[in-house]
């Protein structure tokens, strides 16, 4: 455990935090000297690759969290100045990912410096935090394996996908062969959705692994019949979700930004039927399964480390980061944008688990908005609607 003291006998000082500000400060800053976006940065001095305005977020705020860790200044001061110089390194990078895309048809040149040097700061910025609440060393580390198990149990959710459908192919396979149709799913949507069901299948067996391996009993999961309140929650969780949509699309349309569409959608933009049938599983598969491990797992997990509402930012936060394989996009911006619109509509389906302590409320949120957008593909794909 680290060492701890007192400062201006204000109580004991903690040197977790601060230490790892200061680490994650560090990287930020030997990321500034690696090449950014390939352009020219906005302050260009030679022999520095990346961005000298980064170097100098950096080293401020690696400059702060040593101070702070050696109790020189006050954790309030300290730890705000801290905070905010992160923040800013942030900030800086993702304005500067976003400053040659906006409105145009640019795709962003991202060097290996500009993600280091921006999670590093987030990183930075989250831990300052920590240290202007006076956290101490134990309860430090043990937010921070707690978090880093949630990241491991939502990666094995998603795993559980790709094992279940490797598990279904040989008797979906099979019973092609014996029915005389296509089971290929790149040209057959049945086979697709029949594997997608069975993929999701792996999920759950990965929740149930979850459960036995920490002896948990079935009383574990939150389901039961919605009250009338819970149907109303449901209800208007569901016009929020849109409501946030909407908003959010327009805002990234006046912003310029690029977005990225799943792979399911744009397959189903080529074949109609496909979206027909994920009307159909968002709701009776897609939609139970996700928020069985994604909101009853994952978040519920996080209780256990944080406060709640701070497991529903985490929880959100994780179930944005699975799905950047499906999104992912030859224009990192693209992926970017999507899935901080993935984020933020999470957040509000993790509020509604918290708030209503049932996990049926939230599958019914998210079932029936999935529904909707493949409902709303459909459409447009058969040319029924326009096309935004």
């Amino acid at each position: 455990m680290a060492a701890v003291d007192t400062v201006d006998g204000r109580g004991p000082r903690t040197t977790a935090a601060p230490t790892t500000g200061l680490v994650l400060a560090g990287i930020a800053l030997v990321a500034s000297l690696f090449p950014w976006t390939g352009r020219t940065p906005i302050v260009a001095v030679p022999g520095i690759d990346g961005s000298v305005v980064g170097l100098a977020l950096g080293a401020a705020a690696a400059l702060t969290f040593s101070l702070r860790r050696h109790g020189t200044v006050d954790r309030r001061i300290g730890a705000t100045a801290a905070g905010f110089l992160s923040a800013a390194l942030f900030g800086y990078a993702l304005y500067q990912l976003m400053r040659p895309a906006i409105g145009t048809d640019v795709v962003p040149d991202v060097g290996i410096g500009l993600p280091m040097a921006a999670v590093a700061g987030l990183g930075a910025a989250v831990v300052a935090v920590a240290d202007y609440d006076a956290i101490d060393d134990d309860a430090f580390w043990g937010r921070t394996k707690g978090f880093a198990v949630a990241l491991v149990l939502g990666g094995g959710a998603f795993a559980g996908l790709f094992v279940g459908q490797l598990v279904a192919l040989i008797p979906v396979s099979v019973g092609g062969a014996l029915l005389g149709v296509s089971v290929d799913p790149r040209t057959s949507p049945i086979a697709l959705a029949v594997l997608t069901a069975f993929s999701y299948l792996g999920s759950v067996g990965f929740v149930a692994l979850y459960l036995y391996g920490r002896d948990l009993s079935l009383d574990y999961l939150d389901v039961g019949i919605p009250s009338a309140r819970g149907l109303l929650v449901a209800v208007g969780g569901l016009f929020a979700l849109l409501l946030l949509l909407g908003t959010i699309t327009t805002l990234v349309q006046q912003l310029g930004l690029p977005s990225s569409d799943s792979q399911i959608q744009q397959r189903a933009m080529e074949n109609p039927t496909l979206a027909l049938y994920f009307v159909v599983l968002s709701v009776l598969v897609i939609a139970p399964v996700e928020e069985l491990a994604y909101r009853n797992v994952v978040q519920k997990y996080l209780y256990e480390s944080f406060t709640e509402r701070s497991a529903v930012v985490l929880g959100a936060a994780v179930f944005a980061a699975v799905h950047f394989s499906q999104y992912q996009n030859a224009n990192p911006l693209a992926t970017l944008t999507t899935l901080t619109v993935i984020f933020l509509l999470s957040l509000l389906l993790g509020y509604v688990y918290y708030r209503t302590e049932n996990l049926v409320v939230p599958i019914l949120v998210h079932g029936a908005f999935n529904a909707l957008q493949f409902l709303a593909v459909y459409l447009q794909a058969t040319g029924r609607i326009p096309t935004a």
